[in-house]
């Protein structure tokens, strides 16, 4: 944990990193968080998952949190990309700077050391990014149309209960060893545990299924005629069309990417948007992002 004493205009406060095994610094960074966002991270925490891939930057007054941002780490096929999220400043504390310092103090953190930043705002905030020269950019989501003949081949499958340690070990086997499946890779095995086991009710913890012919294990939700396809854990490069036979007792036309697939011969696109949220990048992110038609992993966002 870095403990620092920092002022700030006519405040002081002060600036905690990487605290999340102090119980009641966590707590308190929980109650904001289930204030701003209807949740908190308290069974991440206890999941055992949270790992040094996920860093608190917060500001505190006293004993209370007034300002804070978390930095996920992802270092993938020799790359190391940073997200900013879970971006939050007390009501009462707002206007005064907290949360420029805290952007700043990232970015001297991690000069030199990323190759590239990455992060989603909402509308309100629009204006303040752009001043740490990330830029607004478009996501596309991929997908394809479902005839009868992608059924020929019908897989077994089996859903995975992550309460089975069995299938837990299964499970976690199968996300460290899964190869790279994105134009745009951003696995973060804690992040994939976050929402696939830590918390039900946010994520996908009841749509994980094994798929034994493949060796893989295939994160699926099925709603309104759709097949969301939000990740696959395969040791090695795969046909992802070719899972969906797997998926054949199911009623389903489109299947749609929860991720831009390193393949896409015979897939189309269409914009994406999530809700009110516009995605930033940094310069060094922009050639990728002219040059492919991407979306940011779903596993990923923070």
């Amino acid at each position: 944990m870095i403990k620092e004493h920092i002022q700030i205009k006519d405040g002081r406060y002060t600036l905690y990193i990487k605290y999340q095994h102090d119980q009641k610094l966590r707590l308190e960074f929980n109650r904001m968080t289930e204030e701003f966002w209807g949740f908190d991270f308290e069974n991440y925490y206890q999941s055992g998952f949270w790992d040094d891939n996920c860093i608190l930057y917060s500001l505190f007054d006293g004993d209370k949190i007034v300002s804070h941002t978390t930095v996920s780490l992802f270092e993938n096929e020799g790359k190391i990309l940073i997200q900013l999220g879970t971006v939050m400043t007390d009501i009462h504390y707002q206007k005064r700077g907290l949360s420029r310092f805290l952007m700043e103090r990232i970015m001297c953190d991690f000069n030199g050391k990323h190759d590239g930043i990455f992060l989603f705002a909402n509308e309100t905030v629009l204006d303040f990014y752009p001043k740490f020269g990330l830029i607004p950019t478009s996501e596309f989501e991929c997908f394809f149309s479902v005839k009868n003949a992608d059924f020929v081949t019908k897989l077994d499958k089996r859903r995975l209960d992550l309460d089975d340690p069995e299938d837990l070990r299964l499970f976690e086997t199968s996300v460290e060893n899964a190869f790279p499946n994105s134009k745009f890779s951003t696995r973060n095995k804690a992040l994939d545990f976050f929402y696939c086991y830590a918390y039900p009710e946010l994520g996908f913890k009841n749509s994980i299924f094994f798929i034994d012919e493949f060796s893989c294990v295939v994160v699926v939700q099925i709603e309104d005629g759709v097949l969301y396809l939000i990740d696959i854990f395969a040791p090695d490069e795969i046909n992802s069309r070719g899972l969906i036979g797997a998926f054949s007792d199911f009623s389903f036309e489109v299947v749609v990417f929860g991720f831009t697939p390193k393949e896409t011969a015979g897939f189309h696109f269409r914009n994406y948007k999530e809700d009110d949220l516009q995605l930033f990048i940094s310069p060094e992110l922009q050639p990728i992002f002219e040059k492919e038609r991407l979306r940011v992993h779903l596993l990923s966002h923070t």
